[in-house]
């Protein structure tokens, strides 16, 4: 099915594109920290709404940015070691880490934000009484959770494409999706399928699950970016498309991102807003993921360690973000300084904590295995040589 020669080790710029994803939900959840809009477990006055919109067009492109990212990692896998050692390498780095992160992180959430909102009395009272599981949540983690529910449904598709699809049919769809990606109005056509998605949805943006129970609209909307995914490893020469157009759909995405964030400020009709505020930001998200992935198909396609690095860290530096950027919050929380001034010192000062403990307590250790496939050593090992 596929029309590549030969699969790259490593795929430089779309490793460091699915970090920079990482990174963002970090920024995320400094700003929702001291905003008024958002979920987050601990609200300290003074908030602000200055940085909301960029909230907002992060929030458009972020996460089916990193479900194509991985739709792709997760068919090479497949293609490099077959369905048992892929399903078991995403056991190991997907399964476990939701498992354990979430054991480690819920507890530390609770005990960070529920003293200072409802005080110890009551924090312990609903742990002693068992009402604490009531307000069980996947908190950040919702996308681990999510990630297992399309790998699940990735192998009954790939299956039943193999059993009832002839080999004839299997190769026009694919001529199809080629033909749709080479065309000048890829972003357009892919945005239709995400448009009819979002019409499930009670808002016009991708909303995060209210529970443990996989929610079947959200599920659908993550589908499409990580079944595009998918299809773009088995056709990956097509990569060089998005890295030649990456300017022209990184620019036009301007116009419907004006579009679906200017909606919530002039608050027209809701008949039109329901409509136009949908297709607004099903278009916006396909512009930015072919433009996106283009710009840094463009500019990071080469091997650099220090970028190499920060891709092994994001991994880790997300999923334990919550319970530092809380713990930053609670440090700041008497000093009357702005919460802009706040928002950049809580996500710094987060940041470069998360390395620390990744350099030292995760990257050479069991936990560096599981997360990033391999332990590093403490000391970085000599490089040897080759005569000339």
């Amino acid at each position: 099915m596929s029309e590549q020669t030969a699969t790259p080790s490593r795929y430089h710029a779309l490793d460091s594109l699915r970090a920079a994803m990482m990174f963002l939900g970090i920024y995320l959840h400094v700003v929702v920290a001291y905003s008024p809009s958002g979920g987050w477990p601990l609200k300290l006055s003074p908030l602000t709404t200055k940085l909301d919109f960029t909230v907002g067009l992060i929030h458009i492109f972020r996460m089916p940015l990193f479900y194509a990212m991985a739709g792709f990692f997760t068919a090479l896998l497949y293609e490099r070691y077959g369905l048992r050692r892929a399903a078991e390498n995403r056991f190991q780095r997907i399964v476990v880490p939701f498992v354990v992160g979430w054991s480690i992180i819920f507890p530390l959430v609770v005990l960070l934000s529920g003293p200072v909102q409802y005080g110890w009395p009551r924090v312990l009272g609903n742990i002693s009484s068992g009402r604490i599981l009531e307000h069980l949540h996947p908190l950040h983690l919702w996308f681990l959770e999510y990630l297992i529910v399309l790998y699940l449904l990735a192998v009954i598709v790939v299956w039943a494409i193999s059993v009832l699809l002839s080999a004839s049919l299997r190769a026009r769809l694919v001529v199809a999706f080629r033909r749709a990606v080479t065309s000048i109005w890829a972003p357009l056509m892919f945005a239709v399928p995400s448009f009819l998605a979002q019409l499930l949805l009670p808002n016009p943006w991708l909303e995060d699950p209210p529970s443990f129970l996989p929610t079947p609209r959200i599920v659908i909307a993550y589908a499409i970016p990580f079944a595009f995914g998918w299809l773009l490893f088995l056709n990956a020469d097509l990569l060089e498309t998005l890295r030649r157009r990456a300017w022209a759909y990184a620019l036009l995405a301007v116009i419907p991102c004006v579009i679906y964030l200017g909606l919530f400020v002039t608050r027209v009709d809701p008949d039109i807003s329901f409509f136009a505020a949908r297709g607004a930001h099903s278009l916006a998200l396909w512009l930015l993921i072919f433009g996106v992935t283009g710009l840094f198909l463009c500019y990071l396609s080469g091997h650099n360690p220090l970028l190499r690095y920060l891709c092994d860290s994001s991994y880790f530096l997300y999923v334990a973000s919550m319970p530092v950027i809380l713990a930053f919050q609670l440090l700041l929380m008497n000093l009357s300084w702005p919460p802009l001034v706040k928002i950049v010192l809580a996500m710094l000062g987060s940041v470069a904590v998360l390395l620390v403990i990744y350099r030292y307590a995760v990257r050479p250790t069991f936990v560096g295995a599981a997360l990033n496939g391999r332990k590093y050593p403490m000391r970085p090992q000599p490089i040897a040589v080759a005569a000339s």
